[in-house]
C-alpha cells in the first residue's frame, strides 16, 4: 500500500506548469528551508496567514519535514503573481474572499484569529465530501464559469482557491531542495 506522502509526492510531480527558466528558479527557491523575512507578492497579510495555516494542515510536519518549514506558502503567493494568468488570478482573490466568509459563518472566528482546530474544521468542510459531491465539485471546476448559476458561483471560486492551494503546495513542497534531497537519500 502506497503511503500518503508518497501519494501527494507523485500527485504533485504530475503537475505542470510552463513557465520560464528563470522564473521557475525564483519560485523553487522561495521553497527552501531557510528562514527569511519574506513579502508576500499575490496575498495580502491576513491572506497569507490563511495561506500559511492551509498549506501545514495540507503537508503537516510528521518524521520529515513540513511544508511550513520549506516556506511552500511564499511558494504559492509566488505561483499566484507569476504563473497565473489574470482571470486564474481574480478566481483565487474571489475565492480567498470567499473561504473568508465561510470562515467567519462557519467558526465564528475571522482567518487571522482562527485556530488550527478551526483550519481543520474548513478543509473537512470541503474535502472530506463523499465520492459523488466530489464529482460534483470537480464537474463545476471543468464547467465553462459564464454557465454557472450565480448561486453556485460562490462554491466555484471557493473550491478554485481551495484546490489551487492544495495543488500549489503539493508541488512546492515535493519539488522542493531539501524534499528532493531527501527522496534522493532513501
Amino acid at each position: 500500500m502506497m503511503d500518503r506522502r508518497t501519494a501527494l509526492k507523485n500527485m504533485a510531480l504530475s503537475f505542470g506548469f510552463a513557465v520560464s527558466g528563470s522564473t521557475i528558479i525564483s519560485l523553487f527557491n522561495s521553497c527552501s528551508d531557510e528562514k527569511t523575512t519574506v513579502t508576500s507578492e499575490f496575498f495580502k497579510a491576513s491572506e497569507m496567514y490563511n495561506i500559511a495555516q492551509l498549506v501545514d494542515l495540507i503537508l503537516p510536519k510528521t518524521a520529515t519535514v513540513g511544508a511550513k518549514d520549506l516556506n511552500t506558502a511564499h511558494f504559492v503567493d509566488k505561483m499566484c503573481q507569476h504563473v497565473l494568468d489574470d482571470q486564474q488570478q481574480k478566481e483565487m482573490r474571489l475565492g480567498v474572499t470567499e473561504f473568508s466568509k465561510r470562515f467567519l459563518k462557519i467558526t465564528g472566528n475571522s482567518t487571522t484569529e482562527g485556530t488550527r482546530q478551526n483550519y481543520e474544521l474548513m478543509l473537512s468542510t470541503y474535502f472530506n465530501i463523499s465520492k459523488d459531491q466530489e464529482k460534483a465539485v470537480f464537474e463545476m471546476l471543468d464547467s465553462d464559469y459564464n454557465g454557472l448559476s450565480n448561486a453556485i458561483k460562490p462554491d466555484y471560486h471557493l473550491y478554485t482557491f481551495l484546490t489551487t492551494v492544495r495543488e500549489l503546495s503539493l508541488l512546492g513542497y515535493y519539488t522542493s531542495q531539501t524534499i528532493m534531497e531527501l527522496d534522493l537519500e532513501a
